[in-house]
């Protein structure tokens, strides 16, 4: 099993920063990680899409298994791959701090292959989920700026 935790201030209201991650529809649009994602935002929601990792697109299928509006979404890899090889698990944290919020991603790869994954996936994966944070900041504080 192998971890990655990025975290960030964000000047936003936790609702701005919940509002753009669980409308995967539009994830594109802000997520350099992301090519496309569908799906309901909802505990047992299951999310498909494509990812970009450096020059490969990969298909993922996510199942919502933490949803706490304003608060946390975190989804886990399922299908085939998932039960024999390695499972990936992303969760979102979002905590209110004044004026502002302290928001952690935090990625865990587990099963028989996750080092593997590790070697091949890693670094991707890594620069993935700084990408996506810095491009989350800075959508959710390009809201806040043009709403006030």
């Amino acid at each position: 099993m192998w971890k990655f935790t990025y975290e960030e201030t964000i000047e936003a209201r936790p609702e701005k920063v919940f509002d753009l991650i669980k409308d995967f529809s539009k994830s594109a649009n802000w997520n350099p990680f992301v090519v496309s994602a569908s799906g309901p935002a909802e505990l047992g929601g299951v999310v498909r899409g494509k990812v970009k990792l450096g020059f490969i697109k990969l298909s993922f299928r996510h199942r919502i298994v933490e949803y706490i509006r304003n608060k946390s979404v975190c989804w886990r890899d399922f299908g085939l791959v998932a039960r024999l090889f390695y499972c990936g698990q992303r969760c979102r944290y979002i905590e209110a701090r004044g004026a502002t919020v302290h928001y952690k991603c935090e990625m865990q790869v587990s099963g028989p292959l996750s080092g593997l994954s590790r070697l091949i996936l890693g670094r991707a994966l890594r620069n993935g989920v700084i990408a996506e944070t810095r491009a989350l900041k800075y959508e959710a504080e390009k809201v806040t700026a043009s709403s006030e």
